[in-house]
């Protein structure tokens, strides 16, 4: 069911924008992951390649998880914020960018630039696993001008096809810093059962 919504959901949404949306997704938090796992096989299902900022979970978890489930990672490239969270060890890969355990926004925004240079597809996306996660470790302004620069990126990115989708749990859909990012997006889909 979750699965056709989302289908459902982002054809509607990418075709409404001309290939050029700006998604919030408010996820269930019981099926918060998975749900992400779906999103992630239908873009690329959809011949788009992308950028994975993992928020939640290592490069080396996430990877695991994505081709367990079917999902090409040839086709994406992370960027791993979950190692820096919990002070591991980072493991090099060339599909990878790690971000320092300051977790500085402006190195993260220096990773999507340079990400976004790599994705050698026509259509493209820029998946952030969970914006609410990051607001544990980063003041609300930081956060508000992550999401300030991902939504001009996109508006701005050539060519034209690309898309940006922002996870946020449901649950906390209606603390006010969502609300105001939510307010710059050009949909906002609710997956809640």
């Amino acid at each position: 069911m979750v699965n056709e919504i989302i289908k459902k959901s982002l054809i509607e949404a990418i075709k409404k924008h001309e290939n050029r949306a700006v998604i919030m997704m408010e996820l269930p938090t019981d099926s918060y992951f998975e749900t992400n796992i779906k999103s992630v096989l239908f873009l690329t299902k959809q011949g788009y390649d992308g950028i994975y900022i993992s928020f939640q979970r290592p490069f080396k978890n996430i990877t695991s998880l994505l081709e367990q489930n079917g999902i090409d990672t040839n086709k994406l490239y992370f960027i791993d914020v979950a190692t820096a969270f919990a002070k591991e060890s980072q493991e090099k890969n060339t599909k990878c960018l790690h971000i320092s355990s300051t977790i500085d926004v402006d190195e993260l925004v220096r990773a999507i630039y340079t990400s976004l240079e790599k994705l050698r597809g026509k259509k493209s996306f820029v998946f952030m696993d969970s914006l609410t996660t990051i607001t544990l470790y980063k003041p609300l302004s930081e956060i508000m001008r992550l999401s300030e620069f991902l939504i001009r990126t996109v508006r701005d990115h050539e060519p034209h096809n690309i898309i940006l989708i922002l996870n946020v749990a449901k649950d906390l859909a209606q603390k006010k810093f969502i609300q105001d990012i939510a307010f710059h997006v050009d949909e906002v889909i609710s997956l809640v059962k």
